[in-house]
């Protein structure tokens, strides 16, 4: 999509999950370039924490409580923005959680917690703000995805698919907002690889590749918004895997993901809290344990 350059300064920008983690990093950027942040996340000790620490640094911030499950709670923030501040300008759709395990380890309700989290979230948020976006001149509506969202990844089945929905709902709303005559809207896909985060504790990057980290993936997000970027893929070598999938037979590509890594990269994720088990795609272990997280760390892939 064709789109002039998008002026930060003095803009609104709203961003879901900004408690820590990359949704913390993405408020830091997008402040580094006169943006005005508004601070949302479920957790209102977090909210406050990130908005003080903007305010700090003398960056116009103002925070609200808002779960991203939760369509009241959503309206609620909708209408408190509104009667404080008005329309947004850009908005960035990045609260999500993670969940490593074999899928038969991990029950029903972790996986459908991280659709309706990774998945739904955005898209009710989006459906709540997208009218009101598109009133802006700069409108821009990013959507914090995944390199897993380009691939199937083991031991993290149902992540990889609430990431795969993301980025189909992402490149259809771009294209459905050209052709009803909202061409001045910019949507971005990013599509970044393992961040080095505690969340992602026990990940093997892949082959060649190293932990993206949080303030590296927000300035990278901030300067997509600014050159009007449909998609960002972190590193650049995330956008080979759909042209090798799509070269390569299916059992060069299976041969291809085993040799890099990719495919068992999260076979050893713990998360934050917990020692690290060490666990087999042919060992099962029970395990049950959900982050949710206040930024969307995203997992892999021929990346970082």
């Amino acid at each position: 999509m064709r789109h002039t350059r998008t002026r930060l300064a003095g803009r609104w920008v709203l961003i879901t999950g900004a408690g820590h983690g990359l949704g913390r990093a993405l408020a830091g950027a997008f402040a580094d370039v006169g943006s005005r942040i508004i601070v949302t996340d479920w957790n209102p000790d977090s909210v406050e924490s990130t908005t003080r620490w903007l305010n700090r640094r003398g960056n116009p911030a103002m925070g609200f409580e808002m779960d991203v499950t939760c369509s009241e709670s959503i309206s609620r923030a909708r209408r408190e923005v509104m009667s404080r501040i008005g329309n947004v300008d850009v908005l960035v759709n990045n609260a999500g959680t993670v969940r490593g395990g074999l899928f038969t380890d991990v029950p029903l309700d972790e996986h459908l917690a991280t659709l309706d989290i990774n998945t739904h979230g955005p898209i009710r948020v989006t459906h709540a703000f997208l009218p009101d976006l598109l009133t802006s001149p700069v409108a821009h509506l990013v959507n914090i995805i995944s390199a897993a969202a380009l691939i199937g990844l083991p031991a993290a089945s149902t992540y990889a698919a609430s990431k795969w929905a993301l980025l189909g709902f992402t490149e259809s709303l771009r294209e459905e907002l050209r052709q009803t005559g909202h061409r001045h809207a910019g949507v971005t896909a990013v599509c970044p690889s393992y961040i080095s985060t505690g969340l992602f504790a026990g990940v093997r990057p892949p082959r060649f590749t190293r932990m993206l980290t949080p303030d590296t993936v927000a300035r990278q997000v901030v300067q997509a918004v600014l050159a009007g970027r449909p998609r960002l893929m972190l590193p650049r070598t995330v956008g080979l895997i759909p042209l090798s999938r799509a070269l390569l037979p299916d059992r060069w590509s299976q041969r291809l993901g085993d040799w890099t890594g990719i495919y068992s990269s999260m076979v050893d994720w713990h998360g934050r809290d917990r020692p690290m088990a060490k666990r087999s795609l042919t060992t099962p272990t029970r395990s049950s344990h959900i982050k949710r997280i206040d930024s969307v760390e995203t997992t892999a892939v021929a990346e970082s």
